[in-house]
């Protein structure tokens, strides 16, 4: 939390610093160019959802154990160790409480598939000098992000399966490790794919020539970037689109969609937070 905060207030304050350099410089009125791929969206721009079956029956199988072996489980089920082996959290059992876990994987499952769609749907956006091959690393990039999605789901639905497990048949190494080795496995693989490839495609120091770079103009939308990393265009049907800097995508914050996957997360964390009081 106090990182984010302090990410923030670093944020907003380079961005109202560059704001008032931008209006120092000199304007250069020249035409701004803009190429779309007409055939961009008949490529297969991600993995299929269709992946996520997997995962979801893996959800179901473990739900169908544990209401199997519901008798076999202690009054009160532990929660939460600490790192001696200690009982920290415990909820009496419930049908709820055994169930909670595949509850929370499927509102993680379906958040995945919904950044999934959200890579497939999200807006085009094409160079001038050399449209075809940014298009080409753009469906890369897109894919590779899809493809990794999907395997941060499916690592995640096998550790929540393990805690669940866990309860019937205890086994605090193995689930200490896995819960360890997960978060770790994610993290680095989403390092890995940020310092391999820019925003957009291509690779990372792989800039145009200074004469092509030259010949483009950039789309001016700053008065659509709110503080420099809000996106909020109600002209834009879009409701994806890449993010401004970094890696990943934003949402279209004009677009009331954007409100309920909002209210849809907050949620699937307090419901998270409250199961494991």
């Amino acid at each position: 939390m106090i990182f984010i905060v302090y990410w923030s207030a670093l944020h907003i304050l380079f961005h109202f610093k560059m704001k008032k350099i931008k209006g120092t410089l000199t304007t250069v009125e020249t035409p701004q160019r803009v190429k779309i791929d007409t055939t961009f969206r008949q490529n297969k721009l991600t993995y299929s959802s269709y992946w996520f079956l997997i995962h979801i029956a893996i959800i179901v199988a473990i739900a169908i154990i544990s209401i199997l072996n519901y008798k076999a489980l202690p009054n009160v089920i532990p929660m939460k160790y600490d790192f001696q082996g200690n009982v920290t959290s415990s909820v009496p059992k419930t049908y709820l409480s055994v169930l909670a876990i595949n509850l929370v994987q499927l509102g993680i499952i379906g958040l995945m598939m919904l950044v999934n769609w959200s890579i497939k749907t999200s807006k085009q956006q094409l160079t001038t000098s050399n449209p075809a091959k940014f298009a080409a690393e753009n469906i890369q990039f897109r894919r590779k992000w899809s493809l990794f999605t999907i395997i941060t789901g499916f690592l995640l639905t096998i550790l929540f399966a393990f805690i669940q497990i866990n309860m019937f048949l205890p086994n605090l190494f193995l689930l200490t490790a896995i819960s360890f080795i997960t978060p770790v496995a994610i993290v680095l693989g989403a390092i890995l794919l940020s310092l391999t490839g820019r925003q957009g495609g291509g690779k990372i120091r792989n800039h145009q020539e200074d004469r092509e770079r030259s010949k483009e103009q950039p789309v001016n939308d700053d008065e659509y970037w709110k503080l420099g990393f809000i996106y909020f265009n109600a002209n834009d049907p879009s409701f994806t689109v890449e993010k401004r800097y970094g890696i990943g995508w934003t949402i279209n914050f004009a677009r009331p969609l954007s409100w309920v996957l909002l209210l849809f997360i907050i949620a699937i964390v307090v419901i998270s937070i409250v199961l494991s009081q």
